[in-house]
């Protein structure tokens, strides 16, 4: 063998094993893997992992959108980039990757906020272990379901949780925005302390007040949620906050059985959303009451997971599947404030339009925003 083809051969020999060693890497990156959500859940998920783990001191940056099956573009444009506050040292890093398969986006979080976590319940908060799996092409459910009472209902564009509307039985499913035990950002952690938010977070985001093209977060349907603002028009020379068409009806504890779908009085249809001028439909996170969605537009995927409980509260039947509370609960019956997991089969009242009736409290703000 002569000089050249030993180098030949040598500089084959390298390149095979630069490939091995390059292939090993990305191997390495998607190994398949069950991760289960943080806070007892019992439901494991089967998503791609990433070569850094939930629990490490890392802040993970989000991916940069890419086209994937389907009709959707992967959102991961709509999350953020998070990092560590330093005031929160005590736990690890935010962590957040979110990616997309042929059919949903894969949201994977521990659940720790980039923002002062301040503690107003008796749940230290605690890094969770999120695996989300939402529709990336959204379909309509043409009987749309209620909200779960208890458990996740969207993720923020942080990796974090929301919640519905409501409390847990042992504070009376009362409204945690009305009864001011949110933080300054509209959040606090419940059971195995996991911090959720349950009314809009503005803290985190500079420009939120009237952009008419903020995602806030997505709902388990794999709808997003928006900031509460639209264009009056087609060169969007004006901007019109929207309104919820629910309204505070009486003075009872129950979130639900304070508030009624009073058609015409705002917006928004009843599950707090509406069809926008391209054809799409999202949800709004409004001023009021639901806050983000009171019912589910489309079909809301079983492998979202969910969290359930309130602060100190007991985790809440079937909530971890992000698709009931123990019962069938379906627009057109009320939430028993009395009993939790059953439904008084009181239909809801469509009122003209007019907002409330005489003497009614008009819809309260709490302390949640600074």
């Amino acid at each position: 063998m002569n000089t050249r083809s030993k180098i030949f051969s040598v500089l084959i020999g390298l390149g095979l094993l630069l490939a091995s060693i390059g292939l090993g890497q990305v191997l390495a990156d998607e190994i398949y893997v069950p991760l289960v959500s943080g806070g007892g859940s019992s439901a494991a998920q089967t998503a791609t992992a990433t070569s850094t783990p939930a629990t490490t001191n890392t802040a993970i940056p989000t991916a940069t959108a890419q086209s994937v099956g389907g009709d959707a573009e992967c959102p991961t444009a709509d999350f953020l980039t998070v990092s560590a506050n330093l005031a929160n040292s005590v736990w690890p890093d935010p962590y957040l990757n979110v990616h997309c398969t042929e059919d949903s986006v894969v949201i994977e979080s521990n659940g720790i906020p980039s923002f002062e976590f301040v503690q107003l319940t008796p749940n230290q908060l605690q890094a969770q272990d999120y695996s989300w799996e939402i529709p990336l092409n959204p379909t309509v459910d043409e009987t749309p379901n209620q909200i779960p009472l208890l458990g996740v209902v969207a993720i923020a564009v942080n990796g974090m949780p929301i919640y519905g509307p409501n409390e847990a039985a042992n504070l009376g499913f009362g409204d945690p925005y009305l009864d001011q035990i949110l933080d300054f950002c509209n959040g606090h952690t419940g059971g195995g302390g996991a911090y959720h938010f349950h009314a809009r977070p503005e803290c985190l985001f500079t420009d939120f007040e009237g952009n008419t093209s903020l995602v806030v977060a997505y709902a388990l349907d794999g709808y997003p949620i928006l900031a509460p603002y639209v264009c009056e028009d087609s060169a969007c020379t004006a901007v019109q906050e929207v309104q919820s068409s629910w309204q505070r009806t009486s003075n009872a504890q129950a979130a639900w059985d304070a508030h009624e779908y009073v058609t015409g009085s705002g917006d928004l249809d009843r599950c707090n959303g509406t069809t926008l001028a391209d054809g799409s439909y999202a949800y709004f996170a409004t001023d009021t009451f639901p806050y983000f969605l009171a019912c589910y537009h489309g079909n809301a995927s079983t492998a979202a997971g969910g969290e359930p409980g309130g602060p100190g509260g007991p985790p809440g039947p079937n909530a971890n599947t992000g698709t009931g509370f123990g019962i069938t609960a379906t627009v057109g019956t009320a939430i028993d404030a009395n009993a939790a997991g059953q439904t008084d089969g009181a239909p809801f009242v469509d009122r003209p339009a007019g907002g409330l009736p005489n003497g009614a409290p008009p819809p309260g703000r709490g302390q949640g925003r600074p």
